[in-house]
């Protein structure tokens, strides 16, 4: 009861997030800067769009950059 399947690229997926979640935690009651914590944040979410194939500002960046020259 209570349980699920799941693959284990998904749970790898989970598992990285949670650390990231765990650090900015940490961050956050040490009063670390916002911009560190929101990096963290960042991280996690990065790892939890592998499981539900979002797309990303960062992945259109990186289509654009390895699809065209980009000239001087």
């Amino acid at each position: 009861e209570g349980g699920f399947m799941a693959r284990r690229r998904h749970l790898d997926a989970l598992e990285r997030a949670a650390e990231h979640l765990e650090i900015g935690k940490s961050q956050l009651e040490g009063y670390m800067a916002g911009e560190i914590l929101a990096e963290e944040l960042r991280l996690a979410q990065q790892h939890l769009s592998e499981i539900t194939g979002e797309f990303t500002s960062d992945d259109l960046l990186g289509r654009i950059f390895t699809s065209f020259c980009i000239g001087k």
